[in-house]
């Protein structure tokens, strides 16, 4: 936190004053990453109407974002427990941002018949998320970019969206 504090050019006792402790600060960090890169991921898709093109591109997309970013490598480092405490700790509010992002499109797709009906939103953003760390974690880290969308897509979409 001192290290933080002097970076930013204030005193501890003001990055105490929005942050309790190390985890507020990261989850904080990632709540703002978060929210900036799924905010342009959505507004990137090239058919945000279809459901089964857009969900690899939603799950594979944050997963993308770590590679080749050296903070985002570092928060997410196999090494690493940081990000994973701060996620654990603050996960409503993760879910929340990314419902934020997310609910309009699956809302969407629920109504014209794409995603099962049954699916609750939230959860399905929980599971997303979950599928992130999954392929963040350091067994899926190194497989290849299309093996990833391989498991995406056979087992991830397949879930989600209905056959009709």
């Amino acid at each position: 936190m001192a290290e933080v504090a002097e970076e930013a050019g204030v005193v501890r006792s003001t990055l105490y004053r929005y942050f309790a402790n190390r985890d507020e600060l990261l989850l904080g960090l990632l709540i703002m990453r978060t929210d900036i890169a799924i905010a342009a991921l959505v507004s990137s898709l090239w058919q945000p109407e279809d459901a089964a093109q857009s969900i690899p591109e939603l799950i594979l997309g944050p997963v993308n974002l770590v590679q080749g970013n050296p903070l985002n490598e570092a928060l997410f480092a196999p090494e690493s427990t940081a990000s994973t405490s701060a996620l654990e700790s603050g996960a409503e509010s993760v879910i929340d941002v990314l419902l934020r992002h997310f609910g309009p499109l699956l809302q969407n797709w629920q109504t014209s018949g794409q995603l099962h009906a049954d699916l609750d939103q939230r959860e399905t953003v929980r599971w997303m998320q979950s599928a992130w760390l999954y392929l963040l974690s350091p067994a899926w880290r190194p497989r290849s970019a299309e093996d990833k969308r391989r498991f995406v897509e056979q087992y991830l979409v397949r879930a989600l969206v209905s056959s009709r």
